[in-house]
């Protein structure tokens, strides 16, 4: 079995568990994943050849570049793409590009020490996060049984714009070999156990699919405070949904809140508008807005309903939160309608200059007329000269 040195770098060193389940195919995208994505886009684009250097000496020392580089090893049982490699002869440096921030290591006094007179932040120096060593470790050793010469390698982190520079050691080839090595046991293996209240799994995109803290707490005998599931998504929807069914309630909006009075004219409740998530109308309940509807300035929609709970109709928010509006305005600017729209606007000028044309011929032909000759037999000859001198 082949490892990828993305997987082995990234999701096993990050949690075998994640690795486990991309093995099954399991992946669910995130804003972490597309923004790695969007970072990736250029630099993703293979090379099609090297690039030749130039007569002078200063491009002969130049190194080339070469993206999405493909290297595969047998007998490690090991394939990777590199995102960028930067080649001088027969000696690499392998580049990775990451989409957040390095790790930061304070230089300052520990949390224990008395930081109440110190008037700056401590400073710090950044380090490559463990998982990416372990990357562009495998990535080095893969450069090594092509043949080229590792020294170093490179971990850009496009949210600080840092090139980081690792040196490529014994320690840290050994390392990435044990870690290849666990990979592939957990490849072939049962789907490891979840971690344990750790601090990666909010983070994590397959966290509602993997479950850690739920597992964990339906595993243990005892279950201790530290097991108790944590509460990463929030437990309900804070937004207000109004339902109005008495007979003769009346719904009108003043200022910025939805104000609901009964038939009495006496004010029963009022919502801010702030907090409205949405507002159905059952039954006999009026609205005595002077228009239509009750307008609502957050754009909410409105359900109108008979006493029985059926929906009669709906006043849907003309924006981008509306999906069935999302859906007509793609299906409006397809190729088709497009080529529709073209097309009449040709024909509408083409008729225009169609009749300016004539116009211009009428008047035209008016000048042409001779005097003395009268009548429409006049006008129809002077027409017909007209016609044959154009």
């Amino acid at each position: 079995m082949k490892a990828l040195a993305r997987n082995v770098g990234l999701e096993h060193a990050y949690c075998p568990r994640l690795l486990r389940m991309q093995v099954e195919g399991i992946f669910v995208p995130s804003s972490d994943t597309e923004k790695g994505v969007a970072v990736h886009r250029r630099v993703d684009k293979p090379s099609t050849a090297l690039e030749t250097a130039d007569t002078g000496e200063d491009d002969l020392e130049r190194p080339k570049v070469v993206r999405s580089l493909a290297l595969t090893s047998e007998s490690l049982g090991l394939t990777a793409t590199l995102d960028l490699a930067e080649i001088s002869g027969r000696t690499a440096v392998p580049v990775e590009y990451r989409k957040g921030r390095p790790k930061h290591i304070s230089m300052g006094p520990s949390a224990s020490d008395d930081c109440g007179e110190m008037e700056q932040t401590p400073l710090s120096h950044p380090e490559a996060w463990p998982t990416d060593r372990i990357q562009v470790g495998l990535q080095a050793i893969l450069l090594e049984d092509a043949g080229y010469t590792v020294r170093e390698a490179i971990i850009y982190y496009a949210g600080e714009k840092l090139r980081l520079r690792i040196p490529v050691d014994d320690a840290l080839k050994a390392e990435a070999l044990l870690t290849l090595e666990r990979a592939k046991q957990c490849a072939e293996g049962s789907r490891p156990l979840p971690l344990v209240n750790d601090s990666r799994c909010p983070r994590c995109s397959l966290q509602p699919i993997c479950l850690p803290d739920e597992v964990n707490y339906q595993r243990a005998q005892s279950p201790t405070d530290e097991l108790t599931p944590r509460k990463i998504w929030p437990p309900r929807d804070d937004g207000i949904h109004v339902v109005a069914q008495q007979d003769g309630v009346k719904i009108g909006v003043r200022g910025m809140e939805l104000r609901i009075t009964d038939k009495n004219g006496a004010v029963a409740k009022t919502v801010p508008l702030a907090n409205l998530e949405s507002l159905s109308l059952l039954g006999s309940v009026q609205n005595h807005h002077p228009g239509s509807f009750v307008p609502l300035p957050h754009e909410h929609s409105i359900a109108f309903l008979s006493p029985a709970g059926r929906l009669v109709a709906m006043i849907d928010p003309l924006d981008s939160v509306s999906a069935e509006v999302r859906r007509h305005r793609f299906i409006n600017s397809t190729a088709r309608s497009m080529l529709r729209a073209g097309a009449g606007s040709r024909v509408s000028q083409i008729v225009d200059q169609r009749t300016l044309l004539l116009l211009i011929w009428f008047a035209a032909c008016r000048r042409r007329r001779r005097p003395g000759e009268g009548g429409q037999e006049r006008g129809a000859g002077g027409f017909s000269g007209c016609g044959a001198r154009a």
